[in-house]
């Protein structure tokens, strides 16, 4: 009779309550016990990092493999290296984790306002610094010989180096004056004329010297080998381009002296 008593109890309703609340507080516990351990396995990285990490990781960083013993440049074209290290102002033999690549790009902007530069560094020791270089397409004629890339920005970098390779743009007083937005406009005509010719006629291209922007009425160009100048003028760029070629050749074949051409009235061209 007491086993069967027994088994009564351990089938009663009131016994399977007090064994399920006793599994659920044996889940918190356990569950508790995993967080707690998490949660001193994070300080004890914590600590390991901030009283050996740490130490050891400004150790390694100050060792003297990692001062900067050189200064690197690529994508420099026009611009001569050295002048560009310069500019930069590194200190060499300082730690390279030290070296501040903000204050080398504000340095390299006071020396280099047209260009853009991207600045990173190579460990060990290696401070690189990549430019990105604008084109110059024609040389300004003010006073001394000043590149220009497509969009008019001077280049003061670029010089008479290029003479022999670039076209000379005359009608420009002074560097200054391209604040003026006519006088801008001006320049850019011409050298968007440049590009057209370039395009469009690459052999009479690579016979202008000069292209004078003073009007845009009197917009033209120069040759080199006849000196013979041709004025194009503002509008129908197209059309009068595709017979620029022809209209040369036959003026330059000429024995009597011919010193301009004016193509700027349709079919009609006027010999001076």
């Amino acid at each position: 009779m007491a086993k069967r008593k027994n088994k009564k109890v351990k089938n009663s309703p009131r016994w399977k309550q007090s064994r399920a609340s006793y599994k659920r507080r044996s889940g918190k516990a356990e569950f508790h016990l995993g967080i707690g351990r998490y949660i001193i396995g994070f300080i004890t990285i914590g600590l390991l990092y901030q009283f050996v990490g740490r130490p050891l990781n400004e150790h390694i960083k100050s060792h003297q493999i990692f001062n900067v013993r050189q200064v690197l440049v690529n994508g420099a074209q026009y611009i001569n290296s050295e002048k560009i290290i310069n500019a930069a102002a590194i200190e060499m033999g300082k730690n390279i984790f030290e070296i501040d690549i903000v204050k080398i790009s504000e340095n390299l902007k006071r020396g280099f306002a047209a260009e853009d530069f991207t600045i990173y560094k190579g460990l060990p020791n290696s401070i690189i610094i990549r430019l990105h270089e604008k084109q110059p397409v024609a040389l300004l004629n003010v006073k001394e010989l000043v590149g220009v890339d497509k969009n008019g920005v001077p280049l003061p970098h670029v010089g008479a180096d290029l003479v022999e390779s670039l076209p000379i743009v005359t009608g420009i007083n002074s560097i200054s004056s391209l604040s003026d937005s006519t006088v801008k406009a001006r320049l850019v005509a011409g050298l968007n004329l440049l590009e057209k010719i370039s395009d469009n006629a690459p052999s009479t291209y690579k016979r202008i010297s000069e292209i004078n922007v003073s009007s845009m009425n009197t917009l033209g160009i120069s040759l080199i080998d006849s000196g013979l100048e041709v004025i194009v003028g503002e509008k129908d760029w197209v059309r009068k381009i595709s017979v620029l070629d022809k209209v040369i050749n036959e003026v330059t074949s000429r024995r009597d002296a011919v010193k301009a051409v004016d193509i700027r009235f349709g079919e009609t061209v006027v010999v001076k």
